[in-house]
């Protein structure tokens, strides 16, 4: 059974790194000056895990970025990434948050558009990989 945990990086980072790691910087080849960043300490971090494996990671910083979104390649397409997006979006609600945004790579841009986000401005390239920034306008009550 899929299973989210929601925590601070204190909590979550051992696991979220693993598979960011294995992600980014093994599979995509992403440089690890390039992965890691001091927006972990203050984030938010989802970590998906299946029977008590880590399969997927995602983070929300308190102004409403969604990052360092990741799924591990085996377990892509099952339903995983959504999961945590409704996660992150009820998370975002709650917190009374007005939008979200994102930095999409270009393959990932269908999965976000399927979650509401919407494309804004030119691709651009960032750690060597084409990116569209996405926004999600949240209506809560």
């Amino acid at each position: 059974m899929l299973k989210i945990l929601l925590a601070e990086w204190a909590r979550a980072g051992i696991t979220a790194k693993h598979v960011r790691h294995a992600v980014f910087i093994n599979e995509q080849k992403i440089a690890e000056e390039d992965e890691w960043d001091d927006h972990d300490e203050n984030a938010l971090h989802l970590v998906a895990s299946l029977d008590g494996n880590p399969i997927g990671t995602a983070r929300l910083t308190s102004d409403g970025i969604v990052g360092r979104m990741a799924v591990l390649d085996s377990f892509r397409n099952q339903g995983t990434g959504s999961a945590m997006m409704e996660q992150i979006i009820k998370t975002a609600k709650k917190s009374r948050m007005k939008e979200l945004k994102l930095h999409a790579q270009r393959p990932a841009e269908g999965f976000y558009t399927k979650h509401g986000f919407i494309a804004e401005g030119e691709e651009f390239m960032e750690a060597g990989i084409p990116h569209i920034a996405m926004k999600l306008e949240l209506m809560w009550q």
